[in-house]
């Protein structure tokens, strides 16, 4: 395949993809077709077939593009005893979700898919239950659970805001301020 058999691709995925995000901020997935995909990506429904079998699973290969890159982040920066290690990681979720946006912002919006989220969560929980909870010398597991729910989903609820207003602060102005709020908690507002 040349290159710019693989730009054409590319470009076509992404069309489709925006389209899917554009009619997702009108309406739950069950209600969208491939030949509305097709309509507003401009190609027809043949192309749309070449790369997914329908539109579930063209969700499932997109939220599985983001889940394994987000993953590889997460994986990446595994925290340690210095606060300065999740700054970093942060920096590179909101980078992720900037480079993502129109689809993030559905992914985690109303008309999302409440499982994508759980996943993410899941994952992060999973991979950062020890070291977090060295971090923040917390030695009882239901309480961790519980300052673990209370701070990923605040974090989610933080993204979705940041994506839905614009966003207006960059990705280091936001894992900062996120930064700040997990290891401070309000303080950071003093």
């Amino acid at each position: 395949m040349s290159q710019n058999e693989d730009r054409r691709i590319r470009k076509t995925k992404k069309a489709m993809t925006d389209a899917l995000a554009r009619l997702l901020l009108e309406k739950p997935l069950n209600n969208i077709s491939v030949r509305e995909i097709a309509e507003i990506a401009d190609i027809n429904r043949g192309t749309f077939y070449l790369h997914y079998r329908d539109v579930y699973d063209m969700v499932e290969q997109l939220q599985n593009e983001i889940f394994e890159k987000f993953n590889k982040i997460v994986d990446d920066h595994e925290p340690k005893n210095n606060s300065n290690e999740l700054f970093p990681m942060l920096v590179e979720v909101f980078n992720l979700l900037s480079e993502n946006s129109d689809l993030a912002k559905v992914l985690i919006g109303k008309n999302g898919d409440a499982t994508f989220v759980d996943k993410l969560k899941n994952a992060l929980k999973e991979k950062c239950f020890y070291n977090f909870s060295k971090i923040f010398g917390i030695k009882s597991s239901d309480k961790f659970n519980y300052f673990y729910s209370y701070t990923v989903s605040g974090c989610i609820g933080i993204c979705s805001a940041w994506l839905n207003n614009g966003m207006k602060d960059s990705p280091v102005e936001m894992a900062s301020f996120v930064e700040k709020l997990i290891l401070t908690g309000s303080s950071v507002f003093a």
